[in-house]
């Protein structure tokens, strides 16, 4: 957001603080008066100042307070956007689901601090900025800039960090995906655990908050201290309304330069985020081919681990193929990179179609079974869902049934052949399937396997795979060298 934008927001701050001291002044000056039995006609006039300061200050205040938060709604809006799209860009994170938790965190956490920035930056800085200068053009006194310079200089070299959540905040999320697990084995450990880790950060929470409320006092001490000094050095040549005028001035001066220090601190924080960057963000390039899938030297790792280097790989229309390896040899990886969710650091990917894909991790929709067809694949039918149900073994389930919230309804193998079905019901040329037998007994396997190979016979298939034994129809494609290739 630009600085123009705030300009309304600035001076109707800047104009409610003036009034603020305008009507402290005139307040002092009207007591002041008073004590000396001045004609009535003085008072009025003081006491039509000071009601016209008060109205003043309520309106300019209020003013204040609506452009502000209009306008920091608007950027609010502006970020949320911003962060959608961003996140859409990055994720999936090559680092994995737990990453992307703090990549958001990351991105939600900045976007509350640039929140921040117009009230607690931008209008502090601006009016004590304003007052600095009208106080030194009035009074003729350089001691102000010094004092308004020296909290900026002071409040910029110290540095309190925040207490660090994130043992804390691991914890909690950990604990949440391993309920079950805690519910089993007993939650006593896991309960002593957390609260450690909640003692530890509300000790260094207690630290910080202590540490940051002695500094704002000490600010304050020397902001009074030095005003009290003006004061001193004005009471030699100031008349006694004068000086009663400008002590209350110099009061609501104090509680100005106060809000500096944190100002300060509020932008450092901002100026320090750092939004979690992964290395490879972007979908991969796609080419055409005359084959189904082609990979030309194709280089990729995470981080320092390389998975692929100088892979190459063709497979033909119609073919399948069945690709195992150990736990870690890329089986996944390819996956992702077939389905365009990374992209090499060296190398192309080419494809001849469409592709259809059941991973391991797929979401299913809460609702109905026919919700989660009709959610993926535009006017389907119902003999169209029928039939990929009947392929996966599913046909006796009621598609108008709730499945609940990721197929909570469900048991694993049930979950897992929803999963197939759906990439099954899916016009596409390639399916590629991840782990399509886990959780399923042997009988249970062999009859999806065969099913497959049968519904698949005008479509290229490939099959992730731990154990290949139910695959022995299909090609063999072990990472890093092809054993097998069978049509």
């Amino acid at each position: 957001m630009s600085l123009k934008r705030f300009l309304p927001a600035i001076f109707a701050n800047i104009s409610a603080a003036l009034s603020e001291i305008l009507l402290l002044a005139a307040s002092a000056w009207l007591i002041a008066t008073s004590a000396l039995h001045p004609p009535l006609s003085s008072l009025s006039i003081g006491i039509t100042l000071v009601r016209t300061a008060g109205i003043s200050r309520a309106a300019l205040r209020y003013a204040d307070r609506f452009i502000a938060h209009k306008i920091i709604f608007r950027f609010l809006d502006d970020l949320r956007g911003k962060i959608f799209f961003r996140a859409a860009k990055l994720l999936p994170l090559k680092l994995g689901r737990s990453h992307e938790g703090e990549l958001l965190h990351s991105l939600t956490v900045s976007a509350d601090l640039l929140k921040d920035f117009l009230p607690r930056v931008v209008l502090p800085l601006s009016t004590a900025a304003l007052v600095t200068i009208l106080l030194t053009f009035f009074l003729r006194e350089p001691l102000f800039p010094i004092i308004f310079l020296a909290n900026i200089i002071l409040a910029a070299q110290i540095d309190i960090k925040t207490a660090d959540d994130s043992d804390y905040r691991e914890k909690i999320l950990d604990f949440n995906d391993g309920r079950d697990e805690l519910n089993i084995f007993g939650t006593k450990p896991a309960v002593k655990s957390l609260n450690q880790a909640a003692e530890h950060f509300g000790e260094e929470n207690f630290k910080v908050t202590t540490r940051k409320i002695n500094l704002d006092t000490a600010f304050k001490v020397f902001n009074a201290a030095g005003l009290f000094f003006l004061l001193l050095k004005l009471a030699a040549v100031a008349d006694t309304i004068a000086l009663t005028v400008w002590s209350l001035i110099f009061l609501a001066t104090i509680e100005i330069f106060s809000q500096i220090p944190t100002a300060i601190r509020t932008l450092k924080k901002i100026r320090a985020v750092k939004v979690p960057n992964d290395k490879k963000i972007f979908p991969a390039q796609i080419f055409p081919t005359d084959k189904v899938v082609e990979i030309r030297n194709l280089s990729f790792g995470y981080g320092d681990e390389k998975i692929f280097d100088d892979f190459n790989l063709t497979i033909e229309r119609g073919e399948k193929i069945a690709i195992v390896g150990e736990s870690g040899a890329g089986k996944t990886t390819l996956l992702y990179l077939l389905m365009k969710l990374f992209q090499p650091d060296n190398g192309t990917v080419a494809l001849g179609g469409k592709i259809s894909a059941a991973t391991f991790t797929n979401y299913i929709f809460s609702a109905s079974i026919r919700a989660n067809f009709e959610m993926l694949n535009e006017n389907i039918s119902d003999e169209k869902i029928l039939s990929a149900l009947k392929i996966c073994g599913l046909e006796n389930f009621d598609i108008d049934a709730p499945i609940g919230e990721d197929g909570a309804n469900l048991s694993g193998g049930e979950r897992n052949r929803l999963q197939i079905a759906l990439a099954l019901a899916k016009d596409a040329e390639i399916l590629i399937l991840d782990e399509p037998t886990a959780g399923l007994d042997k009988i249970c396997a062999e009859k999806l396997v065969e099913n497959l190979i049968l519904a698949t016979k005008n479509r290229t298939l490939i099959i992730i795979t731990h154990d290949s034994n139910y695959f022995s129809e299909l090609g063999r494609l072990e990472i890093g060298k092809i054993v097998e290739r069978k049509v």
